[in-house]
């Protein structure tokens, strides 16, 4: 597909997704009704990110640019965690504005030059710098609580909420996760953790001490860390004989232990000697380096050749408490006061930086390039465990449905309020972008653009909507919004040939070609007869194509009856 072609099924995806997504911005945006695969129900949401989801042209050619322009709606959504709609709203009014300017005979051009593709590329992304340099101007850095809470209860548009979703971001800060995940108690429940948290269970229920807790809790104890299966009890025997002379108790976490070694562990515990194993079958390298920095330990790693025959005192590291559930509940341990996290500085690092600050360091880097989602979602998880600060809000309401609605709206301030911590915030209900849209010049190709947000929250309510000062947006929404929706645009708008994929026919193309030619046949005779109106056609072809199997067509070969 070429030229006009292509430019017209460019525009057909572009708004495909703009339009729905378009009317879902701002505390009075409308609410779509989408499905939901698997037969699990519907959902009703104003979620831009999933209202964009769902949109998937049958056409090969407009599903394919469809795909292109939700793909920079996406990009918004992962680098700050919320304005996939200010970025369709920004990008779909560009593709506008354009195709009206490139449509536009050369005779009735009213500028020297000719209106080009690469032109106004070039134009929009110089915009789009300024733009972006006037928002970082206006970006104020969040300083008290309630700022939080302003950001928080316009995003997910309900105060109660808000309050509760700004606590929890203000307690556990930046480098904090907060899982956000259903319940089951028709409510909406909240838990911070403390401590690092990691998979584990203790491998026999005769370490299980606090029975009515079913967990096994260590007090102000050394911790080995190895990845080492422990199968030889004649060898681990000694190298805890060895260790015994300074302790007497001893946390053991490696991915497995024998028979035997539980039984030598239950003996050693007669004896005095208290060891309290801690199975780690699905802990990674690189988690285990997490913890071995939380608690200041010297990781053994079989991968590495350390052998632990060789393991010395100053290879132990250090916990306040450990809190393992049992083998029947697979639930992560709790690790609390490890000594790395309460070391003032690591005298092998530079500058007074701790190692726990290192590596948290070290782990962004890695979040900022990593491109998949469930990663970054891990990464982060890893981050905020070794930083001791994870939040859960459990998500309940007397209908799954309702639940549903509120999750999205919880997770979307969530991340609305972390960006806000990170890089500040600026007026919110498009007033941020209006403002600067005044300073453009009236043929500014961005300008009515980065107006649309602030009008399309007008529109959504009869006689307006009032923007008060308490209503703030993050930085990184506003900017990453019109960063990814220039991109887009500027790009989609030089698209003059599409290739798509030609999918295989499958049954069902041949059901709905018989069907089809059967309506056009009815239409035919309908008309022949004089059972319908010139006018009337269209709608009558609907109305055929949407009849259940009870509503059956018959027809005598003369009549139809």
């Amino acid at each position: 597909m070429q030229g006009k072609k292509a430019r017209q099924a460019v525009m057909t995806g572009v708004r495909s997704v703009y339009e729905p997504v378009a009317m879902s911005l701002g505390p009075h945006g409308k609410n779509a009704l989408l499905f939901r695969t698997f037969g699990r129900g519907t959902r009703i949401t104003n979620d831009g990110y999933t209202i964009a989801e769902n949109q998937e042209p049958k056409d090969g050619a407009v599903r394919l640019a469809a795909v292109a322009f939700r793909e920079a709606c996406k990009r918004t959504n992962e680098k700050a965690g919320d304005g996939t709609t200010t970025t369709a709203v920004i990008a779909g009014v560009i593709m506008e504005e354009a195709e009206k300017l490139m449509s536009v005979s050369a005779s009735d051009f009213v500028i020297k030059e000719m209106v080009s593709a690469p032109m106004l590329r070039a134009a929009i992304l110089a915009s789009a710098e300024k733009v972006k340099e006037k928002i970082k101007e206006r970006s104020k850095k969040i300083e008290t609580k309630e700022e939080l809470e302003r950001i928080a209860s316009v995003s997910v548009e309900n105060e109660k909420l808000g309050k509760i979703i700004a606590d929890m971001v203000w307690e556990i800060g930046v480098d904090g996760f907060v899982d956000v995940i259903e319940g089951y108690k028709g409510e909406i429940e909240t838990e911070v953790i403390r401590g690092m948290r990691f998979p584990a269970k203790v491998p026999a229920k005769a370490f299980v001490n606090v029975p009515e807790r079913y967990t096994m809790e260590v007090l102000d104890s050394p911790v080995l860390l190895t990845n080492y299966a422990l199968d030889n009890a004649g060898e681990i025997q000694k190298l805890f004989q060895s260790l015994h002379a300074n302790t007497s108790k001893l946390i053991v976490i490696a991915p497995s232990f024998s028979q035997n070694m539980i039984v030598n562990m239950v003996n050693a515990c007669k004896n005095g000697y208290f060891i309290f194993p801690v199975a780690v079958s699905s802990l990674r390298s690189d988690q285990f380096d997490d913890l071995a920095v939380y608690c200041n330990a010297e990781f053994i790693d079989k991968n590495k050749g350390k052998k632990l025959k060789n393991v010395v005192e100053n290879d132990l590291g250090f916990l306040e408490k450990l809190i393992v559930k049992d083998t029947e509940a697979r639930e992560d341990a709790v690790a609390l006061g490890g000594r790395g996290a309460r070391q003032l500085a690591n005298l092998n690092s530079t500058g007074g930086v701790t190692a726990i600050q290192e590596r948290i360091g070290m782990l962004k880097g890695q979040l900022e390039e990593t491109k998949e989602q469930q990663f970054k979602m891990l990464l982060q998880r890893r981050i905020a465990s070794i930083a001791s600060s994870i939040g859960i809000i459990r998500v309940g309401d007397a209908t799954q449905a309702q639940a549903l609605y509120y999750k999205l709206k919880i997770e979307d301030a969530v991340y609305a309020s972390k960006a806000a911590l990170r890089s500040g915030y600026v007026k919110g209900g498009g007033l941020c972008l209006k403002e600067i849209a005044e300073e453009l010049a009236e043929n500014d190709i961005v300008k009515k653009a980065i107006l649309a947000p602030y009008e399309q929250i007008q529109a959504s309510i009869a006689g307006g909507v009032e923007i008060t000062d308490d209503i703030i947006d993050p930085t990184d929404v506003v900017y990453y919004a019109v960063e990814h929706a220039t991109q887009v645009a500027a790009n989609l708008l030089t698209v003059d040939v599409i290739t798509h994929e030609i999918e295989d026919a499958m049954p069902e193309d041949g059901s709905f070609a018989i069907a089809n030619a059967l309506i056009e046949y009815v239409l035919t005779q309908k008309r022949q007869l004089g059972q319908i109106k010139e006018n009337d056609e269209e709608m009558e072809r609907d109305r055929l194509k949407g009849l259940t199997l009870d509503e059956t067509i018959y027809f005598d070969g003369e009549n139809l009856l």
